[in-house]
């Protein structure tokens, strides 16, 4: 069995999820926690850096994949969607799919994260 490599993931990843409402107009709304709802370690890699380079596109997305624990720092399972705002060392990304198992054992999983180009 495969052990998750905690020695390579040096980051941590902050998600808000986002509570969603329905107002009296019957169009929902959402409003953010004051404080993360939960933490994960991770690691971020950049996974379109070099596509602006190789075929010499103006890139204004940048896409990044984020390897991440399989649970939370407090031990809980996790999950996170595109209403959820994720911020990682200071840094806003806007999540663009679902959490994947890298090797199908629960031990790291993947998460592409986005953000517009400074």
């Amino acid at each position: 069995m495969a052990n998750t490599p905690w020695h390579l993931l040096k980051q941590t990843m902050d998600v808000y999820t986002t509570t969603w409402a329905t107002a009296n107009d019957g169009v929902p709304r959402g409003s953010g926690p004051v404080s993360a709802s939960f933490s994960v370690a991770c690691s971020v890699q950049p996974g379109s850096a070099a596509d602006g380079l190789v075929y010499g596109r103006d890139t204004t997305t940048k896409i990044f994949e984020v390897y991440c624990a399989p649970v939370t720092t407090a031990g809980a399972a996790w999950g996170v969607t595109p209403k959820d705002k994720v911020i990682i060392n200071g840094v806003q990304y806007r999540v663009a799919g679902q959490p994947r198992d890298l090797i199908l054992q629960g031990v790291v999983y993947v998460v592409t994260l986005e953000r517009d180009q400074d």
